[in-house]
């Protein structure tokens, strides 16, 4: 079993330094939410939508800082999120891993009909949007029971476009923007300023994937926390240039495809299709990036006997097809209720859950302090415990519906876990899945080594990646 390499490890040839840890984390995080709920947070708020993001990232950050002091205590071999266990107990280490698993599930749906938003809007005006998510759903899964390093391989691409064209519309746009464009009436309020917030939330949770390269990262115990600082930065960045540029348009009320709506307004007809086109690309990928990572959440919480041993199915190849089939049908379901900010609200309510069980484990490190050779905090548990109540702070500004459907959920894996027959058994499905992480062969870990690709809301359960050959 590789342990991540230490401070004075020599650099492997296929290991990762800061900047392109960074440049993976912000590509994850910065994925296709912007180009949706930028408008809807506009619609909420506003000019004030810059504000809104501004806090979110505030919130996110806490919480990042909890998720550093408990992910650098991990011992070697171990995830990020396996101190979890140990200070609060399995019970609320899997509660995370659940959430985790909820928010992509969610996010699927959120990013096929988006992508059907864009396509229709600009490439197909024939097809009708809920169609073209159907499709896209069932492309995604396909693409999951089989070979992903293809897809692998093209996702460095995907992601340098899509943050090359995100920032030419920001810079673009800021040149465009005039005092009058932000003195304009809020359209819900102050109210509408913090239910922006609450739902730009998920915007940033794709921070955690970082540490799913940490075996394959330079000094992951320094190097993994920078990185986690410096994506929420740069994607608050991005995020803020591109509301700004949004709201430089002129445009008070804007549709499901707002950003190439404003594209078009700022910079030309040219410039819609352009940004509609990067958002195609990022909708897309994201949506195969969170079945495979959701599917790999699913094999680990097979592999410890947390949930039924048949979800963990496979075929020859390795995939879990069982679980790929399930994502898919979940996904078709969110997707017939074309309600885009429910579903978004069901994700958000799934990655506060998670945030606040860190946060708590954080604040006990800081209570007992600070044991161990992780990262501190000044004042104790005092940063951790503001972490959580800013999460937890977000849920009512969410919709009341989506807040009974995330608890709904999360409590149906709580009952999963809790009606466990065979917690470590060692046959069957559960076997098998043990033996792919052992082994590092899940189709997450062959993925990552073809090419470095993003799985916003996934932790490894208890290997990391390697160093590459």
């Amino acid at each position: 079993m590789a342990s991540p390499p230490s401070a004075s490890t020599p650099r492997a040839p296929g290991q990762i330094g800061l900047v392109s840890c960074v440049a993976f984390g912000v590509g994850t995080t910065v994925g296709g939410g912007v180009f949706t709920l930028s408008g809807t947070a506009v619609n909420l708020a506003g000019p004030a939508a810059a504000l809104s993001y501004i806090l979110a990232g505030i919130v996110m950050f806490l919480c990042a800082l909890s998720f550093i002091v408990v992910s650098t205590r991990a011992k070697d071999g171990e995830s990020g999120y396996a101190p979890v266990g140990t200070l609060l107990g399995p019970f609320w280490r899997f509660i995370v891993m659940w959430a985790f698993y909820l928010n992509g599930a969610t996010i699927i749906a959120y990013l096929v009909v988006s992508f059907g938003d864009y396509f229709s809007e600009y490439f197909l005006p024939a097809a009708s949007i809920l169609l073209v998510a159907l499709v896209v759903t069932a492309l995604v899964t396909a693409l999951n029971l089989g070979p992903t390093s293809a897809v692998a391989r093209a996702e460095t691409w995907i992601v340098g476009i899509k943050l090359a064209l995100l920032v030419l519309f920001a810079v673009w746009g800021l040149t465009e923007l005039r005092p009058d464009d932000l003195d304009r009436p809020l359209p819900s309020g102050t109210g509408g300023v913090f239910s922006a917030t609450a739902l730009l939330f998920t915007a940033y949770t794709g921070f955690n994937v970082i540490t799913n390269m940490a075996g394959s990262v330079k000094n992951p115990r320094k190097t993994v926390p920078r990185a986690i600082m410096l994506t929420i930065l740069v994607s608050g960045l991005v995020y803020l240039g591109t509301v700004l540029a949004m709201t430089a348009s002129g445009i008070t009320v804007f549709k499901a495809t707002g950003v190439s709506q404003a594209a078009e307004i700022v910079m030309g007809s040219w410039g819609g299709l352009l940004v509609a086109f990067a958002a195609c690309l990022s909708t897309l990928s994201g949506a195969n990036a969170n079945v495979l990572g959701a599917s790999e959440i699913m094999l680990r919480m097979v592999a410890r006997g947390d949930v039924p041993a048949a979800l963990g199915r496979h075929t020859r190849g390795g995939h879990p097809y069982v679980s790929v089939l399930l994502l898919g049908v979940i996904t078709v379901l969110l997707v017939l209720l074309r309600d885009t900010t429910f579903v978004v609200s069901i994700a958000n309510v799934a990655a506060i859950i998670a945030m606040v069980v860190v946060s708590i484990a954080a604040a006990v490190l800081g209570y007992r302090k600070w044991p161990g050779d992780g990262a501190r905090l000044p004042l104790g548990p005092v940063i951790p415990i503001l972490a959580a109540l800013a999460a937890a702070g977000q849920l009512p500004s969410l919709n009341p519906a989506a807040l009974l459907a995330g608890f709904l959920l999360t409590a149906l894996g709580a009952a999963l876990y809790l009606s466990r027959q065979n917690p470590r058994g060692g046959a069957g499905a559960q076997g098998h899945a043990n033996a792919q992480i052992d082994t590092l062969n899940t189709p997450l870990m062959r993925a990552a080594r073809n090419r470095t690709i993003d799985i916003p809301g996934t932790w490894p359960d208890e290997r990391h990646l390697p160093p590459e050959a």
